[in-house]
C-alpha cells in the first residue's frame, strides 16, 4: 500500500551502493534506453522511483535482463550526401533494475524476470517504525547521522573490492526444484542466480582458481546454499503460489476465521466487506483489490448483492495443497555430498 515504506527501502538500497554504479530515475520514455551511450549502463543498478515512470519502457527494461544488451536497426540521413543508411546502434549491459509499486498484479512477463519483495505492513511494524521515528528526536541520536555516512562508506568500499569473476555450483547436479509450471524454469534459474550471488559477494572468502584460458572463477560453497535457500522462501514462495500476496493473506485470515467460528459449516457462512474490515482492519482499496482476486480465482463466492446494494460473499476453498518450495534442505543437500 502507500506508505508502507517502499521509498524509505529503495533510498537505502541507493545510499549503500557506490554513487558510480547507481542511476536514478522517476521517469523512462520508450526509447530512452535504446540510445544511451554503448557502455554506459554495463553493470548498473536502474531504480525507477515508481512503476508507472517506466511503463512504456518495459519491452527494453526486459530485453536488458534476458539478452543483456539493446541492438537497434535506425535508418539514418547522412547530411553531406542525403543518403539514407542503416545504423546498427548497440547498448552493453548487464544491469540491475530496481522499480516499485502499489499494483498487487505484476505484468507476467516482467515479474519472471525478477524478484518481488513485499514489505510488512502490519500494525507491529507501524508500531516499531513510530519508535523508530521518535527515537532519532532524542539528543542521544545526534550522532546517527555521521554513523550512517561512515556505514555507507564501509558498503562502498567493499563493493568496488568486487572483481568481475565467472561462478560455478559444484553441487547443482544434486539440486531439484517444482516443474508443474512452465514458469518454473524461469524460477529455477533466479533460484541459481541467488547462489550465485552470495558466492560473489563473498568471493574473498571462497574457494578460487582459474580456468584452462585463464579466466578467474570462484567455487559456490554450502553457506551460499544455506544463504540462498532462506530468502528462497521469502522471495520465491509467493511467485509459485497462484494468488499475489495480498489476496492469499486475505484468504487465509478468512479461512482461519471461519474455521474458529463454524468448522463444520465454513462453506455456508455468509460475510460482508464490512466484516473484513473489521477482521483485518485492512483499508478498503487493497480489500476491494484481494477480494476481487479472490472471487475471480474462485476461493470466494458472490452469493447477493451487486447493482447498489451490499455484496454477501462465502468461502469456496477452505483448504489446499500449499504450493511447496520443493527445495532441498541444506542439511539434506549436505548428506548427498
Amino acid at each position: 500500500q502507500s506508505g508502507c515504506g517502499k521509498s524509505t527501502l529503495t533510498e537505502i538500497i541507493e545510499q549503500l551502493t557506490p554513487p558510480e554504479d547507481v542511476m536514478m530515475f522517476t521517469r523512462i520514455t520508450a526509447q530512452a534506453l535504446q540510445y544511451m551511450a554503448q557502455f554506459l549502463l554495463k553493470g548498473k543498478l536502474i531504480i525507477v522511483e515508481e512503476r508507472t515512470g517506466a511503463e512504456s519502457a518495459e519491452y527494453s527494461i526486459r530485453v536488458l535482463q534476458s539478452r543483456q544488451k539493446l541492438t537497434q536497426a535506425v535508418p539514418q540521413k547522412d547530411p553531406a550526401t542525403g543518403k539514407i543508411s542503416t545504423q546498427i546502434i548497440t547498448v552493453e549491459g548487464p544491469v540491475a533494475y530496481l522499480e516499485t509499486t502499489t499494483d498487487p498484479k505484476i505484468n507476467h512477463e516482467n515479474a519472471t524476470r525478477c524478484f518481488e519483495i513485499t514489505l510488512d505492513e502490519s500494525q507491529q511494524q507501524t508500531e516499531r517504525i513510530q519508535q523508530a521515528q521518535r527515537s532519532r528526536r532524542l539528543f542521544s541520536s545526534i550522532n546517527l547521522h555521521s554513523q550512517a555516512e561512515a556505514i555507507c562508506q564501509r558498503h562502498h568500499n567493499a563493493q568496488r573490492l568486487l572483481q568481475p569473476v565467472l561462478i560455478f555450483i559444484p553441487y547443482a547436479d544434486k539440486l531439484t526444484f517444482p516443474s508443474r509450471k512452465l514458469r518454473n524454469r524461469r524460477d529455477q534459474e533466479r533460484f541459481l542466480c541467488l547462489i550465485e550471488a552470495s558466492a560473489f559477494l563473498h568471493q574473498y572468502q571462497r574457494e578460487r582458481g582459474q580456468t584452462d584460458e585463464g579466466d578467474d572463477y570462484v567455487l559456490a560453497n554450502l553457506d551460499d546454499y544455506q544463504l540462498a535457500y532462506e530468502l528462497a522462501h521469502d522471495v520465491l514462495s509467493t511467485t509459485l503460489h497462484e494468488l499475489s500476496r495480498g489476496a492469499k493473506d486475505l484468504w487465509e485470515r478468512v479461512r482461519d476465521w471461519l474455521r474458529a467460528e463454524s468448522a463444520e459449516a465454513m462453506r455456508e457462512v455468509c460475510f460482508t466487506r464490512k466484516d473484513l474490515r473489521r477482521l483485518t482492519e485492512m483499508e478498503d482499496h487493497p480489500l476491494r483489490n484481494a477480494l476481487q482476486e479472490l472471487v475471480e480465482m474462485e476461493y470466494l463466492e458472490v452469493v447477493s448483492g451487486g447493482n447498489g446494494r451490499t455484496l454477501i460473499y462465502q468461502l469456496r476453498v477452505t483448504s489446499e495443497e500449499e504450493a511447496p518450495v520443493a527445495l532441498l534442505s541444506p542439511q539434506e543437500l549436505r548428506r548427498r555430498l
